[in-house]
């Protein structure tokens, strides 16, 4: 049976996020934290922290990303500044917010390994890899 690249990975993504939520609840988030702010810390973890940034690499709109931003900052995980053009709004990390996203780091070593238990760990290395070429 042919499965197209896109197919691929996005059931890839989806185990990622369900074992990401699965481990993230061992650490005391709710499911809806870790739901709502996976893409979002993701970015800022890699150092995209702009609304707009982070809007149009998750493809969707910045109102959407702007209204998980607030609800995590309403739980006290970020602030939203002010950004150098007046329009723009620089997502910024609370203490709890660092808490939050020590989770998830911790969070993608554990898949991670569960990934390279599973396929081995050249082929994690190897699959790293690959993804990292310009497409």
């Amino acid at each position: 049976m042919y499965y197209d690249i896109k197919f691929l990975l996005l059931e890839k993504l989806s185990y990622i996020e369900e074992a990401s939520r699965n481990y993230a609840k061992t650490y005391g988030y709710e499911d809806n934290d870790i739901l709502s702010s996976s893409g979002i810390l993701t970015y800022v973890d890699h150092g995209i922290i702009t609304v707009s940034a982070i809007a149009k690499k998750l493809g969707i709109s910045r109102q959407a990303v702007h209204k998980s931003v607030q609800i995590l900052a309403q739980k006290g995980y970020l602030t939203l500044q002010k950004g150098e053009d007046k329009r723009e709004r620089m997502i910024c990390m609370t203490s709890e917010g660092e808490g939050l996203l020590k989770c998830r780091q911790e969070v993608m070593a554990k898949v991670e390994n569960t990934i390279k238990e599973r396929i081995g760990k050249k082929e994690l290395k190897d699959l790293k890899e690959l993804l990292l070429l310009e497409w």
